[in-house]
């Protein structure tokens, strides 16, 4: 009987020493990554709301979060408007439901979320890379570098930022579940991988083109056989079928994008890859408020040359990671590129939390993360870069410290956005530091939705009552809003045109019928002009809707 063979002391010295052992216990690199990314985002806990967007989910939607029952409604309508929002994004209105209940309406609470959010996609970004194989050290590095890496500083910092969060979560778990199916086929892990990616579904539309990545992996970077990818492709079919049936009897905005209009909307945004791709590499011209017209391409053609010469020199073109991870970049951004300008505008850098995996796929396969340099050598270089991002992080996230530091930086990030102007007009308090920005945001935009409203307010309460008429004017030419013809019933007073001043009390209050200033003051305005029928018309019309009517109100009018 031949003897046992003992270990000899050559294969035992192929185990990582050092930094690299120490990094190649999972829980170790898990524990480090937590750490820094903490240390970089824990200031986030500080924060106010930005005004954009955020009080709307959590502030203004204080009393439909309140009821539980709207966790079921949140799947049958837009995410802004219950029926006049293209938008469907029902995870992300019931995320904001459950944590109502333990946050209220406190800020501290959501920026908290946010950052539990981060730490787990970060996490489970580790786990995935180690799972297609990539060595754990350079598994580690690549995720750190995603942890702190600036351009994800407004997907943290600014709470709505999370539904990108939210998304990858979904998506790197389902993904994850599908690996270990691949490798183990069981009924079990099948389902939690479908219903990880349906629920990634319900997240966000983007999770349509899921699929595509996730089988492009599994048949050509795992030469997976077609006969294992048979179950999970019946179980994609099978979420997206759900997703679609769920998502057409909600009360969505039917507008139409015709597939011309979507070509057109990606050539004319072609450049943005470009600008995408130079943020990534070149985190230089980072604003909170993007727009496409503010961002020069040229860091763009930089990363975009250094990229290829990069492969090129690595000889990484004939690796298949390296084409998938490309792929991994485009796919994710096309939903981006094709929105007409007519939806959205901005090139949000939130939005490239998962694209930019993609492009950790592609370095993985270059120099310094192969080849044969040194594990110390490749920590020493990526962590001096990794520390650069930490610093630009740190300090990019009190951008998002309040309203006027939001708006303030908005503006100097984007001086073509007329919108960013006009949010931060409203949030100015010196008058005539208010209507130089109006009147900028005019410049660029004189059909910007509540603009010329602001703008007429500013020069009513300066008594400039024809200049502001005709601000007024031009707001309900395109957006009746009640509160613009409130002031020209004011104006209409202040000339004693009373007839003018009575219709545009109406106006006011068949807009909003529960408006209590428009509705009392088209009483007294009836009454004291000879015309007390109308004035006790008003009032019942108020009691009909449950409005309350003062007691001296109702003795003036009824001659009491």
């Amino acid at each position: 009987m031949k003897s046992p063979k003992k270990k000899s002391k050559g294969a035992a010295q192929l185990q990582p020493a050092g930094l690299e052992g120490w990094l190649t216990n999972t829980w170790f690199a898990i524990l480090v990554l937590a750490s820094v990314t903490f240390m970089v985002y824990a200031r986030t806990l500080l924060l106010d709301y930005t005004k954009l967007d955020d009080s709307i989910f959590i502030v203004e939607n204080a009393q439909y979060n309140a009821d539980a029952k709207n966790i079921g409604v949140s799947f049958q309508r837009g995410l802004f408007n219950p029926t006049k929002d293209a938008y469907y994004r029902p995870v992300f209105l019931v995320d904001f439901i459950l944590e109502s209940r333990i946050f209220g309406i406190r800020p501290a609470g959501y920026h908290f979320t946010n950052l539990l959010y981060h730490l787990l996609s970060v996490v489970l970004l580790f786990l995935f890379f180690k799972k297609i194989k990539i060595p754990p050290l350079n598994a580690f590095l690549l995720s750190l570098l995603f942890a702190v890496h600036p351009v994800l500083t407004q997907a943290v910092a600014w709470i709505p930022g999370r539904n990108d969060m939210l998304l990858m979560i979904f998506f790197l778990s389902s993904f994850i579940f599908l690996l270990k199916y691949l490798e183990k086929p069981t009924i079990p892990i099948l389902l939690v991988h479908f219903l990880f990616f349906l629920t990634a579904l319900f997240t966000k539309e983007t999770a349509v083109i899921i699929p595509v990545i996730m089988g492009g992996f599994s048949f050509f970077y795992l030469k997976s056989g077609w006969r294992k990818l048979v179950a999970p492709v019946i179980s994609w079919i099978a979420a997206v079928s759900i997703w679609i049936a769920v998502r057409s009897t909600a009360t969505l905005a039917r507008n139409w994008v015709s597939p011309t209009e979507m070509v057109h909307a990606g050539l004319d945004r072609l450049g943005v890859i470009l600008q995408y791709l130079g943020k990534i590499f070149f985190p230089v011209n980072l604003t909170v408020f993007p727009m496409a017209e503010d961002i020069t391409l040229v860091w763009g053609i930089l990363a975009f040359a250094g990229l290829i010469a990069l492969v090129i020199y690595s000889k990484s073109y004939d690796r298949p990671l390296t084409w998938l991870g490309l792929f991994w970049f485009i796919v994710f951004l096309v939903p981006v590129l094709i929105v007409p300008k007519s939806l959205n505008d901005q090139v949000f850098e939130h939005r490239l939390y998962l694209p930019v995996i993609g492009i950790l796929i592609m370095l993985s396969q270059a120099v310094p993360f192969t080849g044969k340099i040194k594990p110390n050598v490749k920590f020493a270089v990526v962590a001096a870069i990794a520390a650069i991002f930490m610093v630009q992080s740190f300090v990019r996230t009190t951008y998002f410290s309040d309203p006027v530091t939001f708006w303030t930086h908005a503006v100097n990030g984007s001086p073509h956005s007329a919108y960013a102007k006009t949010l931060l007009g409203t949030k100015t308090e010196d008058p005539a530091e208010r209507e130089r920005l109006f009147r900028e945001a005019r410049a660029i935009d004189p059909k910007l939705k509540n603009l010329n409203y602001y703008l007429g307010k500013v020069l009513f309460d300066r008594k400039e009552a024809d200049t502001a008429e005709f601000y007024l004017r031009k707001e309900v030419a395109n957006n009746p809003i009640p509160d613009a013809y409130f002031l020209l019933a004011q104006i209409a007073f202040s000339r004693n045109s009373f007839d003018s001043a009575a219709v545009n009390l109406e106006k006011v209050i068949e807009l909003n019928p529960m408006d209590p200033q428009a509705n009392h003051n088209l009483v007294l305005l009836y009454f004291q002009h000879g015309h007390p029928e109308k004035s006790r018309q008003v009032i019942r019309d108020m009691q009909a809707r449950g409005m309350g009517v003062g007691d001296d109100l109702l003795q003036m009018v009824n001659g009491k």
